[in-house]
């Protein structure tokens, strides 16, 4: 379960926490040169993009559920399914992707985003069921935004900061570091490959 939290390339946040305006937030030097940045400097962009994520802290939600009752169950789900698994983008007015676990053929969960509202996405189980919640920050789709995951149970699962397509800065709820995505790698602090995802 453990790849799926890092695959997922959206999150969500709850209530009480507050997006910042990125017209306000200026970090230096935020992009793709890991493995040649010194320790101090891959701690002074930690810490720049952790007080960003984390100016609230990420906790469980109560009532989470009940929240999103009117989302627990795609009544669509068999036409979104077919429609991930055949590799569309968008599929009437949402935007839709696919998961799967290795190199499997079959999805195990898609998500959708409603075109009109792309500030939350859902993520759902072959059989509609709602899984996981995202809220995005910022003004995605444009660079950089950053998103929160919480479980339907309200449970927060991790915090990204998106500073490209192809490099992300990835943190636990409890604001560790994970590492940094830079394409198919998860790179941790010591710059040694920890993880590798199929798709990005």
């Amino acid at each position: 379960m453990k790849r799926l939290f890092y695959v997922l390339a959206l999150l969500l946040i709850g209530q009480g926490i507050v997006c910042a305006n990125y017209n306000d937030i200026y970090i230096a030097d935020i992009q793709y040169d890991w493995i040649n940045k010194s320790e101090v400097e891959k701690e002074t962009i930690i810490s720049e993009v952790h007080d960003i994520l984390f100016e609230n802290d990420m906790k469980k939600k109560k009532g989470f559920k009940k929240e999103f009752k009117g989302m627990l169950k795609d009544k669509n789900y068999k036409e979104h399914y077919m429609a991930a698994s055949a590799g569309y983008e968008e599929y009437k007015d949402y935007n839709i992707s696919a998961f799967y676990y290795g190199r499997q053929k079959n999805i195990y969960m898609y998500a959708i985003q409603d075109k009109k509202d792309v500030s939350m996405s859902y993520y759902y189980d072959a059989l509609g069921h709602l899984r996981y919640v995202d809220l995005i920050c910022g003004e995605y789709p444009e660079y950089p935004y950053y998103s929160y995951q919480y479980r339907i149970s309200g449970k927060p699962v991790s915090a990204i900061y998106f500073v490209s397509k192809d490099t992300q800065y990835l943190f636990s709820p409890n604001g560790e570091f994970t590492g940094v995505w830079y394409k198919h790698n998860l790179y941790n602090k010591k710059s040694k490959i920890i993880l590798t995802r199929t798709a990005y």
